[in-house]
This record gives structure tokens, sequence and C-alpha cells, in this order.
């Protein structure tokens, strides 16, 4: 399988999102529609695309089946209902089933026979009649549901806090509200996306009260460790633990049976008895808190996995009679011999510095006694990380290599990491270029080695200041050159996308269909002779879906590329920072420390053009209206001196910057009457106000609350200058003060600002583009409770009798409040090539830009503060 951390990222959302899409689609009885249908049958292309680009073909085969079932669908021959239905619903949890093995261990899982022989059944036209009453009347499916906000986990970690004894109680009992506690916990944490988290409370359900109970205790509770660290605050790890006191009865039978497996193994014994019954053995530990006593369960079941590998069989040998008395000396000897056994290292005396910890329990009497003779002998230690899942003849030339120099002493799998490996300790020569030139001539491209350095002398396994890598080679290219070949990019993903999108249009798919049902029709060398034909069409269709794949891949990839080709540090903008920040304090007698972030942070070119303005404009509003004067600040117990920190970082898809004070924060009273005061807002309608609609008056052409005008404040040129420059980088603008703490603004920007993630929907017959950014739902429908709702064809001054399909409405969010756009019909998400807009159509109100889809047809991007009604725009 590839072995692209951008690209698992990409496939792990993506296919979640189309799965998710799939069955609230099927499940909400609206899936005989051909809007419908459609969907659907865009969804498994793409799941069949995604999944065979990455090496995962089981997967692609039962979408690929069920591909073929709604191309039928398309065409007219088969309602999507019934046993249809049901077809596919268990196709879509044979993906889920197959998508979590493929991205937890990168391996491939068969689709099971019995079910693409039911799909088969269903596309060779073995369809069921469909019933005779009319079929439940369409409900809108339900909006997409973005990724887990930190706000949402942070609420997920607090709930599994409180819950966390009450689940405890299911390792020995099955009490009812325990178990609807952990189902709630399991439905919130799969809404979220949690798959894995919401399985694990799944398991501790069904194993309560049961000899499993403790191993499923223990596996959430590893997840929960897992929810921590992404949420930033407890999620009640701790507190989900066993009963104190029955530490040894839960563990003692299974130490004292595992180490007699140890031996066995050693002796060349059944490695996957011994294999499983570590790893719940482990889970147990984790459920008692002995994270030492896990680790040797770990080290155990890792070593009987890889028995199969000599070097893996040799460490086994000398370790195996070790792990097997520890175990049995933890499990005879209670309480306090399972709590010493944590410390599985050597002992005192055998303790020696220049032994990495973290390899030391892994090597045994042996292993410590060759790693020492090799230390003594002029050798030092190296840590070689390894590939796993490639080609078998790239890692044989790796590992005759390391044989000619080095010593395997003894290694581990690490599963949990991205992407998972092979980490090894290896003795090796003093001289660390030979080693590494052994090893880049059996591996020139590092496929297989991910990193190789040396260990100094007590210094661990951390991550190495300086990986041996060859040095990187310069060259100077000129602008003029750079631009032509981000240009010839472009070129060449407008045409991937054409290539994908003529694919996915079912065009093809349906034609075939059709062809195929006419040779049906016909007799004789007429039919053979088509079916010959049809034959020779279905090998180039799936040609080019192979060809479309490997061109998807390579243009990902090409993407990056060309991105580094482009990209400059966001500090070239910071650097102009400082100046301002001085003069601005110096101007107001006010006593501002400025901290910089995330300087070597890159960001496209052509957004530092689009940020210098803004970020100029923040720095000079937060020192001349958020932050107070010395002595207003004393008075209010803070420091005289304020801090104001300016921050860059990278999220998936995006970079965020960042601007923020501990200054005195926004009045919203304030802001209010000055609102009031210009007539933006009535005395009701500002009592009534949402604190995201406060801020967004500040957006206001014009707004300030500046009472005197001075070189930087009261001159009508505010924050709407900021918005409007970052949406034209496809970007957002987000407020967040609290009183007398301070204000923080953060700007979302994509990382180009040559493509931007758009919604096209379908309006008079024409498309057009919605920043995807600013899209908060899709429904289907004719209404949008508690939301005012335009037709966008009558905002366009298009015809409104034109427009095709059933319908729907796009919720889009402008300043701090939302309305509807009535459209004829939504089509999908995609990324949008943008060119220069002529400046006739700059100067329009609600034009935002223009792009070229993947067909060469033009699209216009609109920008919904153009034409949304009174009191929605900040």
């Amino acid at each position: 399988m590839i072995d692209d951390e951008g690209l698992w990222q990409e496939f792990a959302g993506e296919s979640e999102e189309h799965l998710d899409a799939i069955e609230r689609i099927l499940a909400g009885g609206a899936a005989a529609d051909r809007p419908a249908v459609d969907r659907l049958f865009r969804a498994f292309h793409s799941l069949k695309g995604m999944s065979d680009a990455l090496g995962a073909p089981g997967m692609k085969n039962v979408a690929h089946r069920a591909e073929d079932i709604l191309g039928l669908a398309r065409n007219g021959r088969l309602v999507v209902e019934g046993a249809i239905a049901d077809a596919l619903l268990a196709a879509v949890d044979v993906l889920r089933r197959q998508r979590a093995v493929v991205i937890d261990q990168h391996k491939d899982v068969p689709a099971p026979a019995e079910l693409l022989a039911r799909l088969g059944a269903l596309a060779d036209g073995n369809v069921p009649a469909p019933p005779r009453q009319p079929s439940p009347a369409p409900t809108p499916p339900a909006a997409p549901s973005p990724g887990p906000a930190a706000a949402l986990l942070g609420a997920l970690a607090s709930r599994t806090v409180e819950a966390a004894p009450l689940l405890a109680a299911l390792a020995v009992e099955r009490r009812p509200e325990a178990l609807r506690e952990a189902a709630d916990l399991g439905d919130a944490s799969r809404m979220l996306g949690l798959g894995r988290l919401g399985a694990g409370f799944d398991r501790l359900a069904a194993q309560a009260g049961g000899a499993g109970a403790l191993a499923a205790l223990g596996g959430l509770r590893r997840m929960l460790a897992l929810l921590e660290a992404e949420a930033g605050e407890p999620a009640g790890a701790d507190r989900l633990a066993g009963a104190p006191g029955t530490e040894s009865a839960a563990l003692g039978p299974r130490l004292a049976a595992l180490a007699l497996q140890a031996e066995a193994v050693t002796a060349g014994g059944d490695t996957a008895a011994a294999m499983t019954a570590a790893l719940e053995a482990a889970e147990v530990a984790t459920a008692f808190g002995l994270e030492g006593l896990e680790h040797l369960l770990l080290s155990l079941a890792d070593l009987a996995d890889r028995a199969s590998d000599p070097d893996a069989a040799a460490t086994l040998a000398a370790q195996g009679p070790v792990i097997a008395d520890r175990l049995r000396s933890a499990a005879e000897g209670g309480l306090a011999a399972l709590r010493q056994a944590q410390e599985v290292g050597p002992g005192p005396e055998q303790a020696d510095s220049r032994i990495p910890a973290a390899f030391a329990p892994l090597l045994g009497a042996e292993g410590r006694r060759r790693a020492l003779a090799a230390l003594e002998g002029g050798r030092i230690l190296y840590r070689l990380r390894m590939a796993t899942g490639v080609p078998a003849e790239a890692e044989a030339a790796v590992a005759a290599a390391l044989a000619a120099e080095a010593e395997v002493l003894t290694s581990r799998t690490v599963l949990d990491a991205q992407p998972p490996h092979l980490d090894m300790l290896l003795a090796g020569p003093a001289e660390a270029d030979a080693l590494s030139r052994a090893v880049t001539a059996a591996d020139p491209a590092r496929a297989v080695v991910l990193e190789l350095s040396p260990i100094a002398d007590g210094a661990g396994v951390a991550e190495p200041a300086a990986p041996m890598r060859a040095a990187p080679v310069t060259l100077r290219v000129r602008q003029e050159t750079i631009d032509q070949i981000i240009a010839l990019e472009a070129e060449v993903r407008a045409a991937s996308l054409a290539m994908a999108e003529a694919l996915t249009d079912g065009g093809m798919t349906e034609a075939l269909a059709n062809l195929g049902a006419l040779e049906r029709r016909l007799a004789g060398g007429a039919a053979r002779e088509l079916g010959q034909a049809v034959g020779r069409l279905r090998q180039v269709q799936e040609t080019l879906e192979r060809a479309e794949n490997r061109l998807a891949v390579g243009m990902r990839r090409l993407d990056d590329s060309v991105m580094e080709l482009r990209v400059v540090p966001v500090g070239t903008l910071f650097g102009r920072l400082p100046r301002v920040v001085r003069a601005v304090a110096q101007a107001s007698a006010k006593e501002v420390e400025l901290v910089m972030e995330g300087e070597d942070v890159t960001i496209d070119r052509s957004l530092v053009e689009l940020l210098a303005d803004p970020l100029l404009h923040l720095t000079r509003n937060a020192v001349d209206h958020g932050i107070e004067t010395p002595e207003e600040r004393e008075e209010a117990g803070k420091p005289r001196r304020a801090t104001l920190r300016v921050s860059a970082a990278r999220r998936t898809g995006q970079v965020r910057v960042r601007v923020s004070e501990d200054g005195r924060g926004i009045d919203r009273a304030r802001v209010l009457a000055r609102a009031i005061g210009r007539g933006l807002v009535t005395a009701d309608q500002a009592a009534r106000m949402s604190e995201d609609e406060v801020h967004a008056l500040l957006f206001r052409p014009g707004f300030s609350t500046a009472e005197t005008i001075t070189e930087t404040s009261g001159r009508g040129v505010g924050l709407d200058v900021v918005q409007d420059a970052i949406r034209r980088a496809g970007g957002t603008v987000e407020i967040a003060s609290a009183p007398g703490q301070g204000t923080s603004f953060t700007l979302r920007l994509p990382l180009t600002a040559a493509v931007q993630p758009v919604l096209l929907v379908e309006v008079a017959g024409h498309p057009y583009a919605l920043p995807a950014a600013r899209v908060e739902a899709v429904l289907d429908g004719a209404a949008a409770p508690g939301c005012e709702v335009l037709s966008l064809a009558a905002v366009l001054g298009l015809p409104t009798g034109e427009a095709r399909g059933a319908g729907a409405i796009v919720i889009v969010k402008s300043g701090g409040r939302s309305f509807g756009l009535s459209v004829g019909a939504v089509q999908r998400r995609t990324d949008l090539l943008l060119r220069p807009l002529h400046p006739a159509l700059a100067a329009l109100p609600g034009i935002g830009g223009v792009g070229v889809l993947g067909n060469g047809e033009p699209v216009v991007v609109l920008e919904p503060d153009g034409f949304a009604p009174e009191g929605a725009v900040g």
C-alpha cells in the first residue's frame, strides 16, 4: 500500500463522509429518487477509486458491485428500495469493517464472497419485484456533519469523566443504567466521527459482567487516553479502572497460563494463541493501570506475532524464558508482585546507561550481553525505523545491507504510529557514514528505511536532532520558470478533473448497460459481436478508471511538490509587525510586548499579499483599541506591560493565523450603542442579539467605536477591509472576546489561494459556486425552519421557472447570522481552480471570483454577503 500520510488522512476523512452520506440516504427512505441515486452512485464510485488507489482491492470490489447496481438504477431498470436498499446497507456495513482494518493496519481485507454474490445477483437482474404499495414519502437527508470540533470533543470528554465510575461497574455486573450510558456514549462518539471509541463503548456493553469485561474495560481506557490527548482535557481514563484489590484474581491465572505459552512459543509452539492471550491480558493490565506489565505483555505479543522472522525468533529464544519467569512470579506473588512487575527492565546490577531504556526490556540477559560487548568493542548503537507492508524484495535488500554492516540486537513493532513501522536496535560501525552508505545503496528512495540515526550514550531513543539523510541539493531557478510550472500544474489538474468528471458522470456506464440489454434481446451472430464489443468497451472503461485513480494519486503528490515551490515562511509577514506595534504603542503611551509564534509555518505566496494589510490592521487595532493604558491595567490588577501574540499554525487543509491580546475585551454595550446611534439596529433588536451578531457589527463598513480621530482610529477604515480580504482568499474570520481578559481574531485560510473548496449548485440550468467555508447545511424541500430564505434565481435576475430538480435550500452564514438560498439543485463539493477576476465583475455585489470546472466550463463564485437579507450581514 502507498506510504503517504497525507493520502491516508484524506482517505480516512473522505471515506467516512461517503459512508455516512450513503447510510443517511438509504435509511431516510428517499433512495428511490433520481437525485438520491446519483449521490449514491458518486459516493460508491469515489470509495472504489480511493480504495483502488491506496491498494485495497477488497473495498474496491464491494464498492464496484454496489456501483453496478446503482448504474442500473440510474438507467431506470430497478428501484433502490426493499431488497436493493438492504443489500446496499449490508455493503456499507462491510465497507466500514474493511475501512477500519485498512486504516489501522494498512492491510487489505478481502470482500466476503456471500456479499459479492448477493450484489452480483442483483446487478445481473435477479431483482425481487418492487412492492405494490407506494414507497414512504421522501424525507430530507440530514445536513452533513462537520468533523469533531475541539468544543464537541471537550463536551464528550466531560461526559465520559462523569460516566467513568458507572462504566467501570460493568466489569462486574450488567447494570441497566450503565448499559444505557455506554450505548449513548457510543452513539455520541460515532456522531463525532470517533468510530473506534464508539466500538469500545459497544464492546464494553456487550461483555459486561462476563469473562471479557475487564479486557474491554482496558481497551476502552486506552481509547479514552487518546481522547484526552485530542480534546486537551481529562476524559476519565484514570477513573475508568477495575475494582481495587481484584488485580490478583483477574490476572493471576492468565499470567500463569501465559508463562507456559511463552515457554512453548520459545520451543516452536502456537504463536497465534500466545499473541491473542498476551494482547487480552495486556488490556486487563491496562484496566488496573499496570502500565509496565502491559508493556511486558505487549512485548510478548509482538515477539509471538513476528516469530517467523529470524531476528525476532532469535530474540524470542533468548528473551522468552525471562518473560516466562517474570509472568510466573507475578502470577504467584499477588498484588505486590504485579506492581513490582512494572519494573520490566534490567535490575540495578544490570542497568547500563548506554543501552536505551525503551529497548532494555526487550533485550533480555543475552541481548544486553551482546549490546555491551559491541560497545566495548568500539561499535555504536543505532536506531532504525523500517516501514511495514513494503515489497519483499525491497525489504530483503535492506536486510542484506544491514547484515553486512551491523548486528540486529532487538526490535519491536509499533502499530499505533503513523505510519506503522518496525523499530530496531542495531550495533554498527563507529563510522556512521559507512552504514548510511550501505543502506542508501540498498534503498535509494528511502521507501523502506524511514529513519537511521546513531544513539548517543544515555540518549534513549528520542527523535534524533539530525537524522542521517543526504544533504539537500539547492538549485537556483528563475521566478518565471517557477510561475510557468505552477501554471502548467493548474492546467494538468484541470484535465485531471475533466477526466474524473467524465468517468463519474455515469454516461458510459449507462450506455454500456443499454448495449448489454440490447445484446440480450438479439440472437445469433449479431448478439455475439455486440457482446464482444461491449466486453472490450468495459475493459477500456476499467483501464480508464485505473488510470484516473493513479492520476489522482499522482496529482495529490504533484500538488504537494508544487506547493513547495510557491510557499514562503509566514515570518516574512511577521517581520513587519514589531516596528508597527512599537510606533502605535508609543503614539498611544502604552507598553506592549509582541510575541510571534510559528514564523516557520509556510503559506502560499499568493496569500502573502492578501494577508499583509489585514495583519497590519489587526495588530494596530489590537494596540489602539484592545489594550489599556498602563495605569488602567494596574487598576485592573494586570501587569503594566500588555502581551500581543501573533501566531501561525498549519491545520488539516488550512493555515490558521491568530492575533490576540490580553486587553479590555470588546465592550458589548458600547458597540450596540454606536450601532443604534447609526441606525444599524433598533434597541429591541440589540437586546436580542447574540455575541456573534454583536461581533459581526464590527465588520460593517465604516463602523468604529473610536471617540476621536487619530492616525490609526476613527477614520472609517475598519474591520470590513480585513474581512473582505480574507474572504477573497476563501477564508473566514472569527472573533473571541472576554471582558477584561482580551480579544482574539482568528483567520482561517486555505493552503493556497489558487484552489478554493466550493459547493456547486444549479440555478435556472446554470452552475454557480458557493464558498464551502460559508455553507452550514443543505436541506431538501422548500422550507428552512427559523431561517429567512431567498431565491437565488431571483437574486441573480434569472427566470425562476427554469430551475430543474426537486429544489434544495443551502444554509449559508453571513456575519453573525444565517440565511437560506433556494436553488434548483445541489450538485457536489469540489475544489475550484480560480482565475483572475475582471475588474467589472469584481465591482459587482455578490461576486467573489470565477473559476474553471474540470470540463473547462467557467463558473462564478458567489459571495453570500452581497445578497444577504437586511440584518444578516456583519
